[in-house]
């Protein structure tokens, strides 16, 4: 990239500056988060960054007008509220010239995106380096921002025996000795101290808000080394980071520990994927590169800190990763005892930025925790109920009465369960919900009574009955389960309970009866009257369980066998509903009373079938 000379370099900030001087007292209040407030408005907050880039000098060459254009494409960006890509461009263009607007709106845009420790230090630069360009207005505004950040961070102090380079998640913070803290946003921090001839320091350090820690990064010194070597005729001049340290340019010869290393060069937007070089005490080992077009930058990030990474089976340290890669597929993963390795493949495009996050899920098996106690886990549970029959005597019927309009019980079974699971797998159970199955049929039966007028003489009569059998109640079940991981977020078990079903049983039998001539309805005595009883059953269940952290959602399959007949229920004699009888000509209307539907059994044994989800929680 051409670079712009100094004298140019000089008017582009001073035309910054004038622009945001004249938007900042001129523009309205933009709406919420679409941009800053006015200074005057909100004390604590920078200038509203300029709307719009100033026109170029005359003289301006093509790298100043790149910086133009790439300040007015992220102020566009901003309008809309899309942060991210804003702060890309406005770092793009102040990497070409560093002047007020584009450094006070990449601040801003960091502050947005709750990076503070970079936006804080974008401001301290405002006051810094360029603070001849900014207006006293301007000035106390900035100075009131940065203010406001400190308070929303902590930082760390690094001392050490060396002057090795610093780096933090990743990212390279300076050389010791260092002028300052190093500002640091609350939360756990990998940092590390490197520096040719010594051993690496690397510690995970917690800072809280507004506080300060101190880290003394004691160095030993190497007794041996071994040398690499890196070259590439294709990429003379790019950059080479080893051990996430940038330590030289292309081509490049130098003393490393012995054992593994990790490094990728970067030219611009051309590079390689982190690549791994074994240094042998002694020896010179040359090192190959593997390069082609770069996405974005990206953050890598492993949950705990602690955890090993790697790229494409490449190690490249603990925690954090930062840095960009060849466009393409790459494989993402995070090792660490005492929890699940976590493995995530991804492509990275021209649209890929920000973090890529593998969290790792406890083992709770693992050695590393010692002696674990059990936990407890409540889950909301429900699903669909059916049989093939539940063997009533109205279904039974069917072999001596013409039966038709059969249909599948059928209902729900909903309620919530509490277990108690051991570290081994195992786990008591104990269910309590709410079941209810029902079944309808239609049946009619062929009979005969006998003729009012005397005799031996029986006169026909047909019965036609609707039956609509229910059973519902409370219902508990207690039991055990054994669950398998297959993996740090799903496994598979199994489950057996025993329970009952506190019920309530009825057949609502509505009907008719009916001859050559005519057609009247019957009552059935005590129809649809309710008996209760225990039903008690078995049920095993076959499971299928997604964690997430203390969150669970599961599949299953339970078959539930109920073990005794039901109860007799309270139906007595059937009676038509009719006219008067005229025995004289006697019809359906002179039939008397009669046990049709007798005390039928509620059920008897039978299997019900239960698919069912569930939602829980850890605790």
């Amino acid at each position: 990239m051409v670079r712009p000379t100094p004298r140019a370099r000089r008017a582009l900030r001073r035309c910054f500056a004038a622009c945001a001087l004249a938007v900042a007292s001129a523009a309205p209040a933009p709406p919420a988060r679409a941009q800053p407030p006015p200074a005057a408005a909100v004390p604590g907050v920078p200038p509203e960054p300029p709307a719009s880039a100033p026109a170029a000098p005359a003289s301006t060459d093509e790298a100043l007008a790149r910086a133009k254009a790439l300040f007015q494409e992220g102020n566009e960006l901003r309008k809309i509220g899309d942060f991210q890509r804003a702060l890309e461009l406005y770092l793009r263009s102040r990497q070409i010239v560093a002047s007020v607007p584009n450094t006070l709106n990449a601040a801003f845009c960091l502050d947005q995106l709750g990076r503070y420790d970079e936006a804080l230090e974008l401001y301290e630069a405002l006051l810094t380096e360029l603070r001849a360009e900014l207006g006293e207005p301007e000035r106390r505004s900035v100075a009131s921002a940065i203010a406001t950040l400190r308070a929303r961070i902590g930082s760390v102090v690094v001392s050490s025996n060396v002057d090795g380079l610093v780096l933090i998640d990743g990212r390279q913070r300076g050389r010791l000795p260092l002028a300052g803290p190093i500002r640091l946003l609350p939360g756990d921090h990998t940092l590390r101290v490197v520096k040719d001839g010594w051993h690496t320091f690397e510690r995970i350090v917690t800072v809280g808000v507004a506080e300060t820690r101190s880290v003394d990064a004691k160095l030993d010194p190497l007794a041996s080394t071994g040398r690499l070597k890196v070259e590439d005729e294709r990429l003379v001049g790019a950059d080479l980071t080893i051990d996430g340290a940038l330590i030289g340019q292309l081509p490049w010869e130098g003393a490393l520990a012995p054992g593994p290393h990790f490094y990728s060069v970067r030219k611009g937007n051309f590079g390689s994927a982190p690549r791994e070089a074994n240094v042998i005490a002694g020896q010179l080992a040359v090192a190959t590169v593997e390069a082609g077009p770069l996405g974005e930058e990206v953050r890598v990030v492993a949950q705990p800190l602690s955890a090993d990474l790697t790229i494409n089976s490449v190690p490249v340290g603990k925690g954090q990763w930062r840095g960009a890669l060849p466009l393409g597929r790459h494989t993402f993963e995070a090792h660490e005892p005492g929890y699940f390795s976590r493995t995530l493949r991804a492509t990275v495009d021209r649209t890929t930025r920000g973090d890529i996050i593998l969290p790792l899920a406890i083992d709770d098996a693992h050695p590393r925790w010692g002696r674990r106690v059990g936990v407890f886990r409540l889950e909301a549970t429900g699903g669909y109920a059916f049989a093939s029959s539940l063997e009533s005597d109205a279904e039974r019927s069917c072999g001596s009465y013409s039966c038709s309009g059969i249909s599948r019980p059928s209902g729900v079974l909903a309620g919530v369960r509490g277990s108690y699971e051991f570290p081994i797998g195992a786990a008591i159970e104990l269910t309590a919900g709410y079941l209810s199955l029902h079944t309808t049929l239609d049946r009619s039966l062929d009979a005969t009574y006998a003729d009012p007028r005397g005799g031996n003489e029986r006169l026909p009569i047909r019965y036609s009955f609707h039956d609509d059998i229910g059973m519902a109640g409370v219902t508990v079940i207690v039991g055990g389960s054994y669950h398998y991981g297959l993996s740090s977020w799903l496994d598979v078990g199994g489950a057996l309970g025993l329970g009952v079903v506190l019920a309530e049983m009825s057949d609502e039998v509505t009907g008719t009866a009916s001859d050559a001539e005519r057609t009247v309805s019957v009552a059935v005595q005590n129809a649809g009257r309710a008996v209760r009883a225990a039903a008690p059953f078995a049920m095993p269940e076959l499971r299928l369980r997604l964690k997430l952290g203390r969150l669970s959602a599961s599949a299953g399959l339970g078959v539930g066998f109920f073990l005794v007949d039901g109860p007799p229920l309270e139906t007595g004699n059937t009676y038509v509903v009719g006219a008067e009888c005229d025995e004289a000509r006697p019809t359906v209307d002179c039939a008397p009373g009669k046990k049709v539907v007798f005390e039928e059994l509620a059920h008897g044994t039978f299997t019900m079938f239960f698919p069912n989800v569930s939602a829980g929680y850890r605790f």
